[in-house]
């Protein structure tokens, strides 16, 4: 299809204003200064455009989708940036401290990961759940902007995000539902074990999926202490045939950055970040190499392509390419041969990651349906918070509090995601079973299978996915089966 002179136009003035806003508001998580009124002034002249886009064109309908999206943006930035700082401020438990600070909610993963005190991580959990109320009316106008906006054009939030991930509503239930039955009693029979090695008791509600992910990699970070995650990773994309000359890493340690580690495509291709804060060794090489497959993907689009091609990607696609390089730590074969590691090790390994993939299946899926039936439904806060409890009893056989899912950084600040990261996940069940027998089993020494990965990564939004039948199968035997 030709699209007119003047959408390319306008989609230009629009990409020079992402890049600054980018640039801006990447220092917000960076734990940097920065100029909320720079980030206003931006979102303001992004929301005017998007509305000139919408105003007189329809195609492409995933430029509309994102020019409503923008408006959505600039209406709820306010919220959005009182819902981060009250985060900082007002979910923190004043009794305990890190690094001479009490503990709040950017802090909190570096302080479970640290203490052994039990009764503290519970007091610190509850605290936080008690303080939910206090951000809760800046959820409520962050998502009742999105639904007020989406309806003005004919839409919804969910079934906006069900269209730029080209799913129904159930076919995509149904998945979620197969991979967290699949996952469930290998997850509850793997928690017991590990619980008794790291926690010496039960787990409970406030031993959460970040608990695990911080502790349960303790007895293998000394084989990865002196390894900088940074170069362990380039050393292998290199290897494929990958130029990271364009991605940037800040590996620092800040007290309000964010504690997730994440990608930024400031300009795609030519401007990447990647942030991540120390917690400890193994999570961190695994963190990094997670958001490298970030990096090789928005660094390895074509510059010369649309604006919507380049940038308008469904979340399923972008988690697909970080998912796919992060699971190298949870293949045998490539601990052996790019690491060395003996048999022994290997398996320790690679039972304590797959047991974290069981608990991210099952947590996701929680979070999943959680999200779906908050806006299929229509549900309150309060109301959405009992679905929560119910999902994570039977996803994962613990009712965690359910004013926990508007803490969740992927649950309380986007609309719709956590259903990404399970579409993403067996995507890359299925890719890696096509890169093996296309390549090899060390398909990641193949410069061969760096040129596949990389045409795939260049196609961003028009991604062939002819290979991907959504089939969990292959995502399930090869990184979440246990052996303990």
């Amino acid at each position: 299809m030709s699209y007119s002179p003047k959408l390319f136009q306008l989609c230009e003035v629009i990409e020079e204003i992402d890049i600054k806003f980018n640039a801006e508001y990447f220092k917000i998580y960076a734990g940097l200064h920065y100029d909320e009124n720079v980030i206003k002034q931006l979102s303001k002249q992004k929301y005017l455009i998007s509305k000139k886009i919408i105003s007189e064109f329809k195609e492409p309908r995933r430029l509309f989708l994102a020019s409503v999206f923008n408006i959505i943006e600039y209406e709820r930035l306010d919220a959005q940036l009182k819902l981060f700082e009250a985060k900082n401020k007002k979910i923190v438990d004043e009794k305990y401290v890190l690094g001479n600070k009490p503990v709040n909610w950017s802090t909190w993963r570096q302080f479970n990961a640290q203490t052994e005190d039990h009764m503290a991580r519970k007091h610190v959990f509850d605290t936080f759940i008690s303080r939910v109320p206090l951000i809760s009316p800046l959820e409520e106008e962050f998502f009742q902007t999105s639904k007020k906006i989406t309806t003005l054009y004919g839409t919804t939030p969910l079934e906006a995000y069900l269209e730029f991930e080209s799913l129904s509503y159930n076919s995509l239930k149904n998945l979620i539902n197969q991979l967290g039955g699949l996952a469930k009693s290998d997850f509850q029979r793997g928690i017991e074990y590990y619980a008794q090695e790291i926690l010496k008791k039960e787990p409970e509600y406030y031993d959460d999926y970040y608990l695990f992910r911080g502790k349960i990699y303790r007895p293998i970070n000394k084989y990865f202490k002196d390894r900088s995650p940074v170069k362990e990773v380039s050393k292998v994309l290199t290897t494929m045939g990958f130029d990271l000359s364009k991605i940037k890493v800040d590996g620092e340690d800040r007290p309000k950055k964010h504690p997730s580690a994440m990608c930024w495509g400031i300009q795609v291709p030519n401007d990447v970040r990647i942030l991540f804060k120390p917690v400890s060794p193994f999570t961190d090489i695994a963190s990094v190499f997670h958001e490298f497959g970030h990096g090789i993907h928005d660094a390895s689009a074509n510059p010369e392509d649309p604006y919507w091609k380049r940038y308008l990607i469904s979340m399923g696609v972008a988690e697909t390419f970080s998912i796919l390089i992060e699971s190298l730590m949870d293949t045998s074969e490539f601990l052996k041969s790019h690491f060395g590691f003996n048999d022994k090790i290997i398996a320790d390994i690679v039972n304590r990651r797959h047991f974290m993939n069981l608990y991210f299946l099952t947590f996701y899926s929680a979070n999943s349906i959680t999200k779906l039936q908050f806006w299929k439904e229509e549900y309150s806060l309060e109301e959405t918070n009992k679905v929560y409890e119910e999902m994570t009893e039977r996803f994962m056989g613990i009712r965690i509090p359910g004013p926990y899912w508007q803490l969740h950084h992927i649950m309380s600040e986007h609309d719709l995601y956590a259903p990404s990261y399970l579409i993403a996940a067996v995507r890359v069940g299925e890719l890696t079973n096509l890169l093996t027998k296309e390549y090899g089993s060390h398909w990641w020494e193949s410069k061969e299978a760096g040129a596949f990965i990389r045409e795939l990564a260049s196609q961003r939004a028009d991604i062939d996915l002819s290979w991907s039948k959504l089939d969990p199968k292959y995502y399930v035997k090869n990184f979440a089966s246990i052996s303990i």
